[in-house]
């Protein structure tokens, strides 16, 4: 943002004539970027968020499916990102995450881009898709995934 001001000034020294004055200011406003998890206090540019899973006795089948388990708030003064990984290097069953009703697509330790956007206040509703059978999920009450907020 470039501010132009303008000065007028009457002198005597110049013989009672008007002086204009010119400057030029650059200001410079950084990155605002904020991420929070609605119902929680967790705030910042990297958040962990931990859901409980129910328990095994309260389904019976292959995958279970979460619908609107996590909603993320974007606070930003620039274009950004959404990621999500896995807490752990590896999780221990497969982890599907899906935004607005869009494709279940699968969690990955180098982690997955979730959504991007202009500035502004932007709310993120997640499902996750979890594939009990086979590998993992015995004996396991909740699972956490990492989010993070980058500028682009």
């Amino acid at each position: 943002m470039v501010v132009l001001l303008g000065v007028v000034a009457r002198g005597a020294a110049m013989g009672g004539g008007a002086v204009s004055v010119g400057a030029q200011a650059t200001l410079t406003i950084p990155p605002v970027l904020r991420l929070t998890c609605l119902g929680t206090s967790l705030s910042g540019r990297e958040i962990p968020v931990s859901v409980e899973l129910p328990a095994a006795e309260t389904h019976s089948a292959q995958a279970l499916e979460l619908h609107k388990v996590v909603v993320l708030v974007v606070r930003s003064n620039v274009p950004w990102t959404v990621v999500v990984r896995p807490s752990e290097r590896s999780l221990p069953g497969s982890v599907e995450v899906r935004t607005a009703g869009g494709a279940y697509r699968p969690v990955r330790p180098e982690g997955l881009v979730l959504a991007t956007g202009l500035p502004g206040v932007h709310e993120i509703v997640l499902d996750y898709r979890l594939a009990l059978g086979g590998a993992g999920w015995e004996g396991e009450r909740a699972l956490t995934l990492v989010y993070s907020l980058m500028e682009g």
